[in-house]
């Protein structure tokens, strides 16, 4: 937690109030943890009334129900106005109250340039596995659908015997286009892309990563993040004595969790020493003008391992930004088909398939300007390590243009980067 001017958001609502077939409070206190607000306290009152005038109270004599329950969140300004209208959707009865805070003193003692607390005060207990004997379109299936890459595989007892992960079914056979680029298309066009796999017995035993990277429950945060940075993984199996497994942390809970309690937003007059994006950007950054065609901006996404395209105007000021992904939401699904091939394949267009080269032409005419997204999350070069990370936490920004004080891309920056970054300055 950061100190200074912070906001508190104080929501009214009863013991009894329930949201989806759970109680209201724990509802809106798991959505507080998700947003990644730095904590919630809930507080159960032992007597009070509301608009209903009804007393309530916890006495043995006169024993309710419907206790009042008073739910507590501190944090920066701008997480709590964020958070402000899925708490108004989730209570539209509470009383909710907002008010200025001054934040004094914070007791999170950081390590590693993270929180110093174990993984178990973060780590996600509901997990879901898959089986050495569950078959491969299976889990394709099963990711489609969820905002992770890798499944834990377990076997009879619970204990962790293998991960199978995108990349697993990349190398192996298992697929032959990213997950993430499935997600961007729809349920149909996906069932179409694994009617080959349909037909397959192959099993997770056969892809899966055998030698798994796991953590301890009581593992420090700052130990677990650099594992995943020296091992370039996202997610970590969390297990017992035993090697049951009782958690999962990924990467995002880790970036969550600095941006919680990170210090207020970074401000470009502020000064001081430290790593800054600056340090550990990639200067090597594709660009094309709104004015591009198609064909180029296919080029280039191809050619980067950025897997985006900045686009820029004349004095290199950013304007917009093409990622794979986000171009197949901006084509006519009748094109998925060669836009696909293209990025899964990485080749040329002249060396696709004719199918393919025929999808592909058909939005000949189209430009940079009818494809990019507009509304591009980016930092100063002088920004630190840590402001960085928080903003792609929160702003769900996995990779970065980075422009000087006037507005002019220098570069390019990733979580990976800065988390590396943020761990070696520690």
């Amino acid at each position: 937690m950061f100190t200074g001017t912070g906001r508190q958001l104080t929501i009214f609502v009863g013991e009894s109030d329930q949201y989806h077939h759970q109680p209201l409070y724990l509802a809106i206190v798991e959505r507080l943890r998700r947003e990644g607000c730095g904590g919630a306290t809930v507080t159960r009152g032992l007597a009070g009334f509301g608009a209903s005038s009804l007393i309530h109270t916890a006495s043995i004599v006169r024993l309710s129900i419907d206790l009042p329950i008073v739910i507590t969140v501190v944090d920066r300004p701008a997480r709590i106005a964020r958070v402000l209208a899925a708490v108004q959707e989730m209570a539209p009865h509470a009383l909710i109250v907002a008010q200025e805070v001054d934040i004094v003193q914070s007791g999170v003692p950081f390590k590693e340039g993270l929180p110093h607390i174990a993984v178990s005060e973060l780590m996600r207990r509901d997990v879901v596995t898959v089986r050495p004997d569950t078959l491969v379109r299976e889990v394709v299936e099963l990711l489609v659908t969820r905002d992770f890459t890798a499944v834990p595989v377990v076997d009879a007892a619970g204990r962790v015997v293998g991960m199978i992960s995108d990349r697993d079914l990349l190398t192996r056979g298992g697929t032959h286009v990213a997950i993430d680029l499935q997600r961007a298309t729809d349920p149909a066009f996906v069932r179409e892309l694994h009617e080959a796999l349909q037909g397959s017995t192959r099993k997770v035993e056969e892809l899966m990563t055998r030698e798994v990277v796991t953590i301890t429950p009581d593992t420090p945060l700052g130990t677990a993040a650099r594992l995943m940075v020296d091992r370039a993984i996202k997610r970590l199996p969390v297990v017992d004595a035993e090697q049951r497994l009782v958690g999962i942390l990924g990467r995002l809970d880790v970036l969550n969790t600095l941006a919680a309690v990170h210090l207020p937003e970074w401000q470009p007059a502020a000064t001081g020493g430290g790593t800054t994006v600056g340090d550990i950007m990639d200067p090597d950054v594709p660009t094309a003008r709104e004015s591009a065609p198609i064909e180029e901006l296919f080029g280039r996404l191809v050619a980067s391992v950025h897997k985006r395209v900045v686009i820029v105007d004349a004095a290199r000021h950013v304007v917009g930004l093409v990622a794979d992904g986000d171009l197949l939401s901006r084509v006519g699904r009748e094109h998925w088909p060669g836009v696909v091939e293209l990025l899964a394949s990485k080749v040329p267009v002249q060396r696709l398939s004719e199918r393919a080269r025929r999808h592909v032409q058909q939005l000949r005419g189209k430009t940079a300007k009818d494809v990019m997204a507009h509304d591009v999350i980016s930092v100063r070069r002088e920004m630190p390590i840590a402001s960085a990370l928080t903003l792609s936490a929160e702003r769900h920004a996995k990779r970065m243009p980075v422009v000087d004080a006037d507005g002019v891309l220098v570069g390019i920056v990733g979580r990976t980067a800065l988390l590396r970054a943020l761990l070696t300055a520690a």
